[in-house]
């Protein structure tokens, strides 16, 4: 039987990452779901969160990336472009990119507890459809979600807690 491949949004843009030499690391439940050994440890998220390193070239890398994949940009007050990158980059804003199916990516200048170089040192390399997607360490992944502290994350950190009893009884 010929193996199939599946359509990955996200894969699409890390390869254009790649391509371009963008430095990122896939944090979040975004980064955590690349763990799951099968599908029932998957956790579903609205978004896919993409942290990337905070320097004017990288971000101005990602994003013609991502907008030369039909994406529209911007940040909590408007829509973006390379002109605000310099701003972008200062306040460490969070880039919000739609595309027109509503698939939403979030590109991250920084996460709770760790710098971009922190996160990218020890990342795990994943391949889907032969695209080598660069994922932050799990412990990482978990303990920034504990030092954010956000209700969403200390339920998410509970349920997950959980999960990993299950799978030792199992």
């Amino acid at each position: 039987m010929k193996k199939k491949i599946i359509y990955d949004p996200y894969a699409e843009i890390l390869e254009e990452f790649n391509k371009r030499g963008t430095r990122y690391v896939v944090i979040g439940m975004s980064g955590i779901n690349y763990y799951a050994s099968s599908a029932s440890e998957i956790f579903s998220t609205q978004d896919f969160d993409i942290l990337i390193k905070p320097t004017t070239t990288n971000v101005e890398k990602a994003i013609l990336g991502i907008k030369k994949l039909g994406y529209n940009l911007r940040d909590a007050e408007k829509e973006v472009d390379e002109s605000d990158v310099g701003d972008i980059v200062r306040s460490k804003s969070t880039i919000i990119c739609v595309n027109e199916y509503y698939i939403t990516v979030e590109l991250i200048l920084n996460v709770s507890g760790f710098t971009f170089d922190q996160m990218e040192l020890d990342s795990r390399t994943f391949v889907v459809n032969n695209v080598p997607i660069k994922v932050g360490n799990l412990k990482k992944l978990l303990l920034s979600k504990k030092i954010a502290g956000r209700e969403k994350d200390k339920l998410f950190l509970k349920r997950f807690e959980i999960l990993l009893k299950e799978k030792k009884v199992s």
